[in-house]
């Protein structure tokens, strides 16, 4: 993916923090002399890239676009050539033969009145199979549409679990969901160690504590020699091994001990 061009695309990293790509990508194609515009397509695992809709004809407004519309969406939005896509803009399979929009091509159709490819997708029943792939390529469209319309928490609904029990992980980056202080109940001083909420770039959810570096002077307080980690903030776990696994609310975490930070 997003071979030759040209363009800082960094702000995609930080909006793809907690998406996946386990069922495919959205992808913004870049504008060509002979197509001066980019567009977004919905790229699912062994099929045809699905063109979307036009987004701009310049970098900035098409990423803005793309993820204003993409921000209830947990799938990771990438860039990439437009000769991935080239072959796609000849296809037939998705222009409709009938009704009020015949001749009409069905992203043309979804941009002006979603409910009528919901319709094809759903309701639809023929009675030859001449329009099988017309009613396939309408069910990928309902897809589409769930993604970018219903409201989904990107991080609970794409985490999994991570290694196997007492399992060595090794260069892990995590970004920091919350922290909370706690005292360690087994010394008798204060020693607040902090308890890390965190996930990776996939989303999977990771709970660890950065244990106290030396005793505070009250249990509301860290250590002056303790590391602060501040919620927002990218955690570079050197090693750390995989103590266990749970669930909570349909959210699956992996618990890690004895963790090694990046100084």
């Amino acid at each position: 993916m997003g071979g030759g061009f040209m363009h800082d695309t960094s702000i995609l990293d930080k909006f793809n923090y907690s998406r996946t790509s386990a069922s495919g990508m959205y992808a913004i194609s870049m504008a060509t002399d002979f197509r001066p515009y980019y567009a977004l397509w919905r790229l699912f695992p062994n099929e045809q890239p699905l063109f979307v809709r036009t987004l701009a004809v310049t970098f900035q407004a098409a990423i803005e676009r793309a993820m204003m519309m993409l921000q209830n969406c947990n799938v990771r939005l990438v860039c990439s050539d437009n000769s991935e896509f080239e072959a796609c803009y000849g296809r037939t399979d998705d222009i409709i033969s009938f009704g009020k929009y015949r001749g009409k091509r069905l992203a043309e159709i979804y941009y002006v009145e979603p409910s009528y490819i919901l319709w094809l997708a759903n309701k639809f029943k023929p009675e030859t199979d001449r329009f099988d792939k017309l009613i396939y390529l309408a069910r990928l469209f309902s897809v589409v549409h769930f993604e970018i319309t219903v409201h989904k928490n990107r991080i609970s609904s794409v985490s999994n679990y991570v290694g196997e029990k007492g399992e060595k992980l090794k260069g892990l980056c995590l970004k920091v969901i919350n922290v909370r202080r706690q005292v360690d109940t087994y010394k008798a001083d204060y020693y607040v160690d902090q308890n890390i909420l965190a996930a990776d770039l996939d989303g999977n959810r990771f709970v660890f504590l950065v244990k106290a570096s030396g005793r505070s002077l009250s249990p509301n307080e860290l250590s002056c020699h303790s590391r602060v980690v501040e919620k927002g903030e990218e955690l570079h776990i050197l090693s750390a091994k995989v103590m266990s696994h749970y669930e909570n609310r349909g959210v699956r975490y992996t618990r890690l001990g004895y963790v090694k930070l990046q100084k």
